[in-house]
């Protein structure tokens, strides 16, 4: 009997079909219906915009709106060009079947990898099907199987991947496993926290284990610990362990580059950005196309990837807008304290999925979670899905599992999802209300309610549980960044809560909502209600930025390039990134500057710059005292103060070149900043940030306590690496009045100011008051110490240094702009010591 050939003779030859809704149209038909409006709109943008060469681009489309089937397509789209390796990345294994499921209904075939078994690899391997993976097949740090000879890359909610990428570049170091390196760090941080008087709420956390709180380890103590900790880890196995090995992978070298978190069971080290940009695949070259919900955190895309996407494809379309009741009881206290007892009567009846925001939020839930076969979550949620009812507890899963239709109708957010590991919930529990995370939480949120809320036809009831969500969503400046749909339906939801009495009228309500046939006066309410709200009725569909938004996007781009220094160990670059942004920054985002202030402290501290360093750290402090106030004696090496550079020339070149290569506009951009100095009209705060800008272009660091801190310190310090000017300003004094007894003692106040702030400095300073010639008050008492310094000789010195930085760029080139500045100043008598020297010798009079 002979083998049979016949089917071998003819291989399909040819270029293969590269346009995704060709592709669609060439598939088996019957097994799904045709595709939506939306998709049809996005797969036709997207094919056009990636022949244009564009190569990130992202897709913008409601929960349950078809990314699925757009980003399948368009996946098989981008291998069928290449001929190479294309990856479908899913945010969990769980996804990765539904993903696969999808799949196989639109008849297209995939590679699927995950729990380290690959099925169809030879067709994957040779161009002719894309791999459905998880984030973590491509991300963690032993990847070495698929870091090259990638094509592609569909990234499938993309708008919460940051939490997951950032979990692969966290080591986590539990005590059960790490007890020897748990009871080390212990060691090597108590002292700190007793020296601060909190050794009280560190014993609660780490010897009593009845605190949950996260304790921060400040980045000048990390710095003294970190060598002992990497011997421990190493001597209990961390490179073999599965919690901690693929993390390692990333962090090994850099372990005291990164910040540290001690709980009451863990260590967490994570750095201040995920370092992806040296992973191959992420390299420009690669086509991207990232598939995103409507809730869009632009700053927080841009700290995850790296870049922003080239082109934005938001096609108009009301796909995915689901009917859903909000029940709010945050806005009735009648049926707050009653809503856990019936939601768990409720389960007896119905499905209930319930997401608290923690494991402790969760444990109530668990005694009363149904019965599953398995600990695999995967398997349980197939479980839930063919249950009559029960319920399923899925602990801060807020994206990751689908439930359309029948399969669930009812879901529990329990708990603001406001954190996810030990960095986030240390920022957001301590560092007050920080804008930078908000749309990460307001994407959380909305991706939680869209658990159950799968296509147009779907509809569902969503509980909104504890006062936490309560406070964050009442907020308008939180409200405003829901969509306009979702908000509409919150805002019915609050009115319907806040009228019902009692839970068996809340039962009516919801057992309305949800019954079979269709409660017409429910459906009409709605639809009279949210429809005016879809997407399709909006007068225009924009994605410009505001101002705001804008800032926060290079904050965002600021971060990612200090990161890349920073691994480097390039530390004046690292501080330069950050500090460009750290004025303005303090009155946009007081958390987040406080942040930056304290990473800026621990470059200067690693690149032998202690003074910059206390400085920082001790601004950071004065902001929210937990991030840590140096204790000096911490500090084992000192080394002569060194500003950016070596040199005051290098100092005012790196403030003029901080938009990139110098030019007349740095000199342009320098006359405004200036101006108000020159300026009868000019405000206070005008007056007091000209000021600030012109220690910095005299080679200064140049800062404003007063107004960062709440009211301590100086209006202006300046500070060098020989003196330290501190400047309190009162130009708007007219000549026939006095300085009061409250502005001298403010002024005076000062000078105990700096001893604290700075106990250890050596360098000289000087308190000058910024104003007219006048006496003080006869109940002042100004003593010798604070010296007038007039706004006519701050003018002419302002105008002196503007003249010599524009006749040193005459004079030079910008690579020896720094040495011939050097050598002005000098001649010009405006070195730091100079300058000091030529500080007006004026104490205020008494009258």
């Amino acid at each position: 009997m002979s083998f049979d050939f016949s089917q071998f003779f003819n291989k399909p030859t040819g270029p293969k079909e590269t346009h995704p809704i060709k592709i669609y149209d060439n598939l088996p038909k019957g097994k799904v219906n045709d595709l939506w409006r939306g998709q049809y709109l996005a797969l036709d943008e997207l094919h056009h915009v990636l022949e244009q060469r564009k190569k990130h681009v992202a897709v913008i489309l409601n929960t349950g709106g078809g990314k699925t089937v757009i980003g399948l397509l368009e996946g098989q789209a981008i291998t069928n060009r290449s001929l190479d390796r294309v990856f479908y990345l899913c945010g969990s294994n769980q996804l990765i079947v539904q993903t696969a499921q999808a799949a196989e209904r639109l008849g297209l075939s995939v590679a699927t990898y995950y729990n380290r078994n690959m099925i169809n690899e030879l067709e994957f391997n040779t161009g002719e099907i894309q791999c459905l993976t998880n984030y973590q097949t491509l991300f963690n740090g032993k990847n070495t199987r698929f870091l090259r000879d990638i094509e592609g890359i569909i990234f499938d909610d993309s708008h919460v991947a940051s939490h997951i990428i950032r979990e692969n570049f966290t080591l986590h170091i539990p005590e059960s496993e790490f007890p020897v390196t748990y009871s080390t760090l212990v060691g090597q941080v108590r002292k700190y926290f007793e020296s601060i008087h909190r050794g009280p709420e560190f014993d609660q956390v780490v010897t009593f284990k009845d605190d949950p709180s996260i304790l921060f380890i400040p980045l000048f103590v990390w710095k003294q610990a970190v060598n002992r900790i990497i011997e421990s880890l190493t001597n209990e196995g961390v490179t073999t362990k599965k919690v901690s090995m693929f993390a390692w992978e990333h962090l090994r070298n850099n372990l005291d580059l990164c910040v540290a978190f001690l709980s009451s069971d863990s260590i967490e080290i994570s750095p201040f950005l995920p370092p992806i940009n040296n992973l191959p695949f992420m390299s420009p070259s690669v086509t991207k196309v990232f598939l995103s919900a409507t809730v869009q955190d632009k700053p927080e895309f841009v700290r995850t990837f790296g870049f922003l996407p080239d082109a934005y494809i938001e096609p108009k379309t009301s796909a995915g807008e689901s009917e859903r009741l909000i029940v709010t009881p945050y806005v009735n206290p009648a049926l707050k304290s009653a809503m856990f007892d019936y939601i768990v009567w409720l389960s007896q009846y119905q499905k209930i999925l319930v997401i608290p925001k923690s494991e402790p939020r969760a444990k109530r839930w668990r005694e009363h979670e149904m019965t599953f076969s398995s600990d695999d979550f995967t398997l349980r949620v197939e479980e839930f899905k063919k249950a009559q009812n029960g319920i399923l507890v899925a602990p801060a899963r807020f994206e990751g599992m689908d439930f359309p239709g029948d399969t669930c109708r009812f879901l529990v957010v329990d708990g603001l999802p406001s954190g996810t590991g030990s960095m986030e919930k240390f920022l957001w529990n301590n560092l007050g209300e920080n804008k930078f995370l908000q749309g990460t939480v307001a994407s959380r949120l909305i991706q939680a309610m869209g658990r159950i809320s799968r296509g147009n036809d779907d509809y569902g009831v969503v509980f909104l549980l504890g006062d936490d969500i309560g406070d964050w969503i009442t907020r308008g400046s939180n409200r405003k960044v829901i969509p306009a749909y979702t908000r509409a339906q919150l805002e019915l939801g609050e009115q319907l809560t806040k009228s019902i009495s009692n839970i068996q009228d809340l039962h009516k309500l919801i057992m309305s909502v949800v019954a079979v046939p269709r409660d017409l006066g429910w459906t009409s309410v709605h639809t009279a209600r949210i429809q005016p709200h879809s997407v399709v009725n909006e007068k225009s569909f924009e994605t410009n930025t505001t101002d705001e938004q804008d800032y926060s996007i290079k904050v965002a781009f600021a971060e990612r390039k200090f990161l890349e220094h920073l691994w480097d160990r390039e530390y004046p670059q690292a501080a330069r990134a950050l500090e460009e942004h750290l004025d303005t920054l303090f009155n946009q985002d007081k958390a987040l500057a406080s942040w930056h202030a304290h990473w800026l402290g621990y470059v200067h501290l690693l690149g032998g710059n202690t003074s910059a360093a206390e400085r920082y750290f001790n601004r950071a402090s004065s902001a929210f005292r937990v991030l840590g106030k140096i204790n000096p004696d911490s500090v084992t090496t000192y080394a002569p103060p060194v500003i950016f550079g070596d040199s005051q020339g290098e100092r005012i070149a790196s403030v003029l070149s901080e938009r990139g290569d110098f030019n007349y506009g740095s000199f342009s951009e320098m006359q405004d900043r200036l101006s108000p100095l020159f300026s009868e009209k000019s405000t206070t705060n005008q007056y007091e940030e000209a000021l600030s800008w012109l220690g910095k272009y005299l080679g200064f660091a140049s800062n404003r306590p007063d107004s960062e801190t709440g009211g301590r310190g100086p209006d202006i310090f300046w500070t060098s690496p020989e003196v330290d000017i501190l400047i309190e300003s009162k130009e708007e004094k007219k000549d026939t009045s006095f300085y009061s007894k409250r502005d001298v003692g403010q002024a005076l106040n000062h000078s105990e100011w700096y001893k604290e702030e700075f106990p250890e400095s050596s360098r000289q300073y000087k308190l000058l008051i910024v104003g007219p010639i006048i006496p003080s008050h006869p109940t002042a008492s100004p003593g010798q110490q604070m010296h007038i310094w007039t706004p006519q000789e701050i003018s002419a010195l302002a105008h002196r240094i503007s003249t010599l930085l524009f006749d040193a760029y005459s004079k030079s080139d910008n690579a020896t702009y720094s040495a011939t500045l050097n050598k002005l100043l000098e001649e010009a008598g405006l070195t730091y010591t100079k300058l000091y020297e030529a500080l007006p010798d004026r104490p205020i009079q008494r009258s």
